[in-house]
């Protein structure tokens, strides 16, 4: 009897380390193995990313497949009678690394055209150069667009898309891109052209890989500020190609970073308006400087930003444009002494190379300027319609007496909506060069 129990409890010991064995196996196997990830619904092999801040740090590899692919994506808050998903995609910089990019998809609801819905990309203005000032980080980030200088504003940064809700009605979805740099990791390369244009097409593309949002190859892009720059360079030839096999039919520019150089030799002041202040001011001229020293490794910082200016310049990695500019006037410090005059050669080359309208667009361009703008200097905007009209695509200049940088997204509504619609009806574009 003493010996069969002795059998059984041989049995039993052998049998608990060989499931405690299997186990060791099942759990290293396991962890070699990755949990799948669930697939974003009604979009099959287009991974769910995670809710929140995570949604912006992207996985250590990322997926294969060419400029546009989506890396993961998620739905968000959508206006009436819309869909809406935050995106993470594959986009390239000055260079050619890929890198991941951040943005927005919106589309109406409804039965899809053949060929796809025409495509609406936005390119916002400036906002900074940290990661948190990405426009698709706050709470709804898919809608209509609200000024931040208004009391109605809850956020610190401008949010929205101007004139969202009337373009979904009119059927054509809308891509929002953050840009390299704000929402995902890097250093935001501000205001260099190749990396923005880069950045807006590989939003319709990534936004064609969502079947809900239909999106086709005909697009207009429609750029503010920052991105009315953007919306010249991804229209500029030297630029386009690099979309194939998207068609930019129409370039619209609100107010556009035409001229990138912060002391541009020849351009008349602004005109008997006030100056902006000096403070938000400083702040571009150091996010210009940051944006080229990243696009541009040769360049050096220490050559155009002296030691009184290197704290406001760290800065820019954690604090967006008017909460900086906000920390520079009640400091009191003196802006002019942050910078090194005048730059050298190496650096304004590169502002020359970023600088709009030295070759021609591919599509028909709509440049809005507001007469009282105290960011982009209204000269400026002249001076490159002179540089533009020098080709041959029609270019419609319209001036807006009296209206500044923050108020001509409203006021030139009604002409850049029409002025869309009549790019995707085929129409023959307006000129005024």
């Amino acid at each position: 009897m003493s010996r069969i129990r002795s059998i059984r409890r041989t049995a039993l010991a052998a049998a608990m380390v060989a499931t405690t064995t299997l186990a060791g196996a099942a759990a290293a196997d396991a962890a070699t193995k990755p949990r799948a990830q669930p697939s974003l619904p009604g979009a099959p092999g287009v991974p769910l990313g995670p809710a929140g801040s995570a949604f912006y740090n992207p996985p250590a590899k990322l997926p294969a497949g060419r400029p546009g692919t989506v890396i993961w994506a998620r739905p968000i808050q959508a206006p009436k009678n819309a869909w809406a998903w935050k995106v993470l995609y594959k986009s390239t910089v000055v260079g050619g690394k890929t890198v991941p990019v951040s943005g927005l998809v919106i589309s109406p609801r409804g039965k899809t055209p053949r060929g796809g819905r025409p495509v609406v990309a936005w390119a916002h203005g400036t906002l900074g150069g940290a990661r948190g000032c990405a426009p698709s980080i706050p709470d709804n980030p898919a809608r209509d667009l609200v000024d931040y200088y208004t009391y109605g504003s809850s956020e610190t940064i401008d949010v929205g898309v101007p004139a969202l809700t009337q373009m979904l009605k009119a059927g054509y979805t809308v891509t929002a891109t953050d840009y390299q740099g704000l929402g995902g990791p890097g250093v935001h390369q501000y205001t260099i052209g190749g990396t923005e244009a880069r950045n807006v097409f590989d939003s319709v593309k990534a936004a064609q890989a969502l079947p809900a949002a239909a999106a086709g190859k005909r697009v207009v892009v429609l750029g503010w500020s920052q991105g009315g720059g953007a919306a010249i360079f991804t229209g500029q030839a030297g630029f386009a190609d690099y979309g194939k096999p998207l068609k930019v039919i129409g370039i619209a520019a609100l107010a556009p970073a035409a001229n990138t150089a912060p002391d541009i030799e020849g351009l008349a002041p602004q005109g008997p308006v006030s100056s902006m202040s000096p403070s938000v001011t400083t702040v571009q001229e150091l996010n210009l400087y940051r944006g080229l020293a990243a696009a541009y490794p040769e360049l050096s910082i220490g050559d155009v930003v002296a030691a009184a200016g290197m704290p406001a310049f760290r800065a820019l990695w954690n604090q967006c444009t008017i909460h900086l500019g906000d920390v520079i006037q009640e400091l009191g410090v003196d802006p002019k002494s942050f910078f090194k005059r005048p730059a050298p050669a190496e650096w304004r080359a590169r502002f020359q190379q970023n600088t709009a309208g030295y070759e021609t667009t591919v599509a028909p361009l709509l440049t809005m300027q507001g007469t009282s703008d105290t960011v982009v200097n209204p000269n400026g905007t002249t001076q490159y319609i002179a540089r533009a009209c020098r080709f041959g695509q029609p270019v419609q200049y319209s001036i807006y007496p009296g209206q500044g940088h923050q108020t001509i997204p409203f006021a030139a509504q009604k002409e850049y909506v029409g002025w869309i619609a009549d790019r995707f009806a085929g129409r023959r574009a307006p000129s005024n060069c």
